[in-house]
């Protein structure tokens, strides 16, 4: 019984600090792709990205506004779209990237790496069905990261 409540007290002490780790002053800065993938299973699999499209970058400022540099191309011939402007909140272990309380653009849990970097990964809270279409449904299920790193 007590190996039990010990356990379970030291999921929720890594829960709590796990949260801690999402503040205002360690989010806040230049943040540039390092890595980017998705998870198959447990397996971790990394997509191959040039440097053009390491380019990607979020700026996520003090005042509460947020600005996201999405790079497509090959090495050479970059094509770097429209910046999307939002705002952005920590909510919990993630940070939701909004225009208003009704339009989430992005939703993504954070985890700060050791190595200074931080993951963005994928939130879904739910698994969505799609009736008849299991390709689309993996699809949609499937969790996507970004390895960023700061720069300033």
């Amino acid at each position: 019984m007590n190996r039990i409540m010990l356990l379970g007290f030291c999921v929720v002490v890594s829960s709590f600090v796990k949260a801690q780790n999402v503040t205002k002053e360690n989010i806040t800065g230049f943040w540039k792709l390092k890595e980017a993938g998705f998870y198959e299973g447990k397996k971790k699999v990394v997509k191959e990205f040039d440097n053009c499209r390491l380019m990607r970058n979020y700026a996520i400022r003090e005042d509460g506004f947020a600005i996201y540099n999405y790079v497509e191309g090959k090495t050479g011939d970059c094509s770097p779209s429209e910046p999307r402007l939002s705002f952005w909140r920590i909510v919990e272990n993630r940070i939701q990237f909004y225009v208003d309380d009704q339009n989430i653009l992005e939703e993504v849990e954070v985890t700060m790496n050791k190595d200074h970097t931080i993951t963005f990964s994928s939130y879904i809270p739910k698994r969505t069905s799609v009736n008849g279409d299991a390709l689309a449904e993996k699809i949609v299920n499937t969790v996507h990261y970004d390895i960023l790193e700061k720069k300033y």
